[in-house]
């Protein structure tokens, strides 16, 4: 039952038309100006929290329960077509030859195949035997409707991102990349900061809608739920050393990883590839605020929505499934155990400890290629 003393209908209604403007701008294709480019970022993160706003509001209104579920159905089928369209990135450049190549036709079906699998395993969330399974491992509720509707998109999350992984072998933003016809016309530094401040505007309304706030939660409560905490000079300074800790660490984690990588003969993420996808974000501003929008909102989502509610192992496989269209699984292995880190240090700490760790983490990395110094 929600808690009527958090519950503020115009607050709900103007969530509720700001998610349903972000997914129209974003849908459109041609965000106009600086207000159109502020909702279509919100695109991406819409989904997610209208579902879950919808489904706080369903516990009170079991005639929606249908209309909630639908909806995280689309939203399992649609992230299953993005998985299924990148196993083609390849061949996007032929598709529409009348004899495609075997590899294309085959690297077709098995995205099918594996997308509709993968779909098929998120919505066993929907099964109350499944929940009541997987509640001996993570504090779920099985009968709770909030979480049923979690769960199924939860999974869905963790486990389709990899896909063209499995089917192509290599990031799908490769060929993407150097395919003129599709390639992401390359914006400047000004312009990626800007979109990723609106960017993490949207992510941290969505993580508080998310956790239940306008309808089940109040502000504080939310923030208690979040893990969101003012930190302290002691804090800030730890969280500052482990973030310089961790640079250290990983520069000899990645290498080793990278090593028994070319022993196998493995795929390797391509360091040039990785510094040109970031190459918008190589200024110390436009860094500055690429490190800060994936600290907060990476560990605000992550450490502050999903671990207290899914766990370590769900939540660190999200983590990593996000970055799957852009890494190997040489760098997802990198990014599963930064995530196991940050995990820990959530247990141990707080969400915005993680914020602060990761966001100087990342800013470092990003200073090091700003002076020439590469990826570590």
């Amino acid at each position: 039952m929600m808690d009527r003393s958090a519950f503020h209908p115009v607050l709900i209604l103007l969530a509720l038309l700001a998610g349903a403007l972000a997914l129209v701008v974003g849908l459109s294709g041609d965000p106009q100006g600086d207000i159109g480019l502020f909702f279509s970022t919100g695109a991406e993160a819409a989904p997610i929290f209208l579902i879950a706003l919808l489904a706080f509001l369903a516990l009170d209104r079991p005639r929606l329960r249908p209309v909630v579920a639908a909806l995280a159905v689309m939203f399992v089928l649609a992230l299953a077509l993005v998985s299924w369209f990148f196993c083609l990135a390849p061949w996007m450049s032929l598709l529409e030859v009348e004899e495609p190549p075997f590899e294309m036709v085959l690297a077709l079906f098995e995205g099918l195949l594996l997308s509709l699998l993968a779909a098929g395993v998120s919505l066993l969330g929907f099964s109350r035997q499944v929940r009541l399974f997987l509640a001996r491992y993570i504090p779920i509720d099985p009968d709770n409707f909030v979480h049923t509707v979690a769960l199924v998109m939860i999974t869905a999350l963790a486990i389709i991102p990899p896909i063209p992984l499995l089917v192509i072998g290599h990031p799908p933003l490769v060929d993407l990349m150097a395919n003129a016809e599709f390639a992401i016309a390359p914006i400047s530094p000004a312009d990626a900061a800007k979109s990723d401040a609106y960017g993490l505007f949207w992510t941290i309304f969505g993580s508080f809608i998310a956790v239940g706030l306008f309808v089940k939660r109040s502000l504080p409560e939310a923030l208690e739920r979040l893990g969101v905490v003012m930190p302290t000079l002691r804090s800030v300074a730890f969280a500052l050393g482990v973030g310089v800790a961790l640079v250290l660490v990983f520069s000899v984690v990645d290498h080793a990883i990278t090593a028994v990588w070319n022993y196998f003969g493995w795929y390797v993420t391509d360091a040039d590839y990785t510094e040109a996808l970031f190459a918008s974000y190589l200024t110390p501003l436009a860094a500055l605020v690429a490190a800060v929008v994936a600290g907060v909102g990476e560990e605000l989502a992550i450490r502050g929505v999903l671990q207290p509610r899914f766990g370590i192992a769900f939540s660190v496989l999200v983590f990593a499934a996000l970055h799957a269209y852009q890494y190997a699984w040489d760098g997802l292995l990198s990014v599963l155990l930064a995530g196991l880190v940050f995990a820990y240090l959530r247990v141990r700490t707080n969400t915005t400890v993680c914020a602060i760790t990761h966001a100087t983490y990342d800013f470092i990395l990003f200073s090091l290629i700003i002076l020439g110094i590469g990826w570590v």
